[in-house]
This record gives C-alpha cells, sequence and structure tokens, in this order.
C-alpha cells in the first residue's frame, strides 16, 4: 500500500480506497470507476493449459482453455491468478494481453519468462495446470476504423495485442492499412515470420524493425513523416510508454490521437 502512495496509484471511491499495482490499474478505474469496481469481483472461471511453446529467447505461449466460453475483441487483456508458495512482492496476480485472436478459439498468453516466482511459477505449470481468471476481457486498445493513417508502435513483448489484431484481420479478409514499427533489443523478433507473410499478402501493411535502439519521437517520425498526422497506438514497458507518448504529444501529437497499452513489470533491460 505504501508503495501505490508514493506512486500516486491510489483512488477514493464511494468512500473506500482503492490501491492499484501500476499505471493501467488506475487509467482503467479513472475512465470508469464504477465497471473497473464491478468487473473485478471474484470469478469462478479457470483456464486450463493446453500446451506450451518457445517462440523465440526466453520469449513463451501459453495456450488454454476456459471452463466456460466468453468472447473478446482482438487487443483486449485479461487478468488471472496463479497461486504459489512464496511469492515475491510482484505478487500471483498479473494482467496479460489475450495475444491469439478470437476466431482461434485459445486463450494465448505470450510472455517473457523472467525470474519473478510468478513467470517461474507459469513456466513450470503442466499440461491441465490451471490459472484463475480475475477479469474476463476488457480495454479499448483494439482496431478503431479512422480518417487517419495508423501507426502500431511495439516496444518488445508489447507487440501482442498488435498481433491479435493482425491476426484476426488477416482471417476477416480485412486489410491490414497500418504501418508497425516494432521495436526490440534484439535481432530474437517474436512473430517475425507472420508479419513478414502479412507484408507479402497485403501491400498496405508497412512493417518497420528497430533493434538495438530505443524507440524515439525522433526515429518513428523518420519512419512515418505524417506522424502527427496519424492515430499511433503505443504499446510496451510502462516507462517507455509513458515517456514515449510524452514525448510525441511535446512534438505535436494531438492527445486524441493516442492510444496506450502499458505493461507493468517490464523495462529497458528485459522487454
Amino acid at each position: 500500500m505504501q508503495e501505490a502512495e508514493v506512486a500516486g496509484h491510489v483512488r477514493e471511491y464511494k468512500s473506500k480506497k482503492y490501491y492499484f499495482c501500476c499505471g493501467t490499474c488506475v487509467q482503467l478505474f479513472d475512465k470508469d470507476p464504477e465497471r473497473y469496481v464491478a468487473a473485478h469481483q471474484s470469478s469462478a472461471v479457470t483456464l486450463k493449459l493446453k500446451e506450451k511453446e518457445n517462440l523465440v529467447d526466453n520469449v513463451w505461449a501459453f495456450r488454454f482453455e476456459s471452463s466456460e466460453p466468453f468472447t473478446w475483441v482482438a487487443g483486449q487483456f485479461i487478468r488471472v491468478e496463479l497461486p504459489h508458495d512464496n511469492s515475491d512482492e510482484e505478487g500471483t496476480k498479473r494482467w496479460f494481453t489475450v495475444s491469439s485472436a478470437p476466431f482461434e478459439g485459445i486463450i494465448q498468453i505470450t510472455t517473457r519468462v523472467t525470474d519473478s516466482t510468478f513467470k517461474q511459477a507459469l513456466a513450470a505449470l503442466l499440461i491441465g495446470g490451471k490459472l484463475h481468471l480475475l477479469e474476463k476481457p476488457d480495454g479499448d486498445f483494439v482496431w478503431e476504423d479512422s480518417n487517419k493513417p495508423l501507426v502500431f508502435v511495439a516496444g518488445g513483448i508489447g507487440i501482442t495485442p498488435f498481433r491479435s489484431i493482425l491476426k484476426q484481420r488477416t482471417h476477416d479478409r480485412q486489410h491490414l492499412n497500418v504501418t508497425l514499427m516494432y521495436g526490440n533489443r534484439t535481432d530474437a523478433i517474436v512473430f517475425k515470420d507472420e508479419f513478414d507473410s502479412y507484408a507479402t499478402q497485403d501491400s498496405e501493411f508497412q512493417i518497420h524493425y528497430i533493434t538495438g535502439e530505443p524507440l524515439t519521437a525522433t526515429k518513428l517520425a523518420e519512419l512515418e513523416p505524417n506522424l502527427n498526422g496519424s492515430l499511433v497506438y503505443v504499446s510496451g514497458p510502462e516507462p517507455m510508454v509513458e515517456a514515449l507518448g510524452d514525448e510525441l504529444k511535446a512534438a505535436g501529437l494531438p492527445k486524441a490521437q493516442l492510444k496506450q497499452d502499458f505493461f507493468p513489470n517490464y523495462t529497458a533491460e528485459n522487454y
């Protein structure tokens, strides 16, 4: 609670204080407190692990089936809990984007397996093991039809909502009229083969891989000269998304043309 107070991650609603783990939770609460509180009531839904796959480097895909059917819009996230012994300060609960597309019929979580006790417990989960679903899919980081060009900016594992969005649109035979700028620490780029295949299938889809250097407003403007006239989505580690968002607005991008998706517990060193 003290850490939340220091970070400003505390809100009061109907005479009750709410403490949040990250900026994402605060943003969702501020947008609609009543909806947020209702969505966080306990759920009896469980997710059973069907398979897991090491995609690249320390990035793994965990594929689950739900005990109860539910739907989501490509780009949305869920909140889950994985109880485990001796959990560290990051706890037993996590937000994850559903990186699979709705048409696939499975719930895929794609994440870097770090040294946190949660990620180690997730990596050790046996086939048939379960997560508790705390919150069904939510969020507005989804495709928005616009008369402005669309630009997707991903930092590392922040690529997951874009993978879901692009895969669903490809399945639905909708145009990928978007520019994707994908920054990664190394050349070990998850989903690269998928994105390259989309680029060969749809000439409207443009992709730029940026490795070994930070994502900055200056770099993005070099790749997309009409950046300030675009609808820009930014997804990745919370500090990166906040800093890049501030840079973009300072460079002239209207706030209404910026959508952000924050990934807690990632930094410039581990995204």
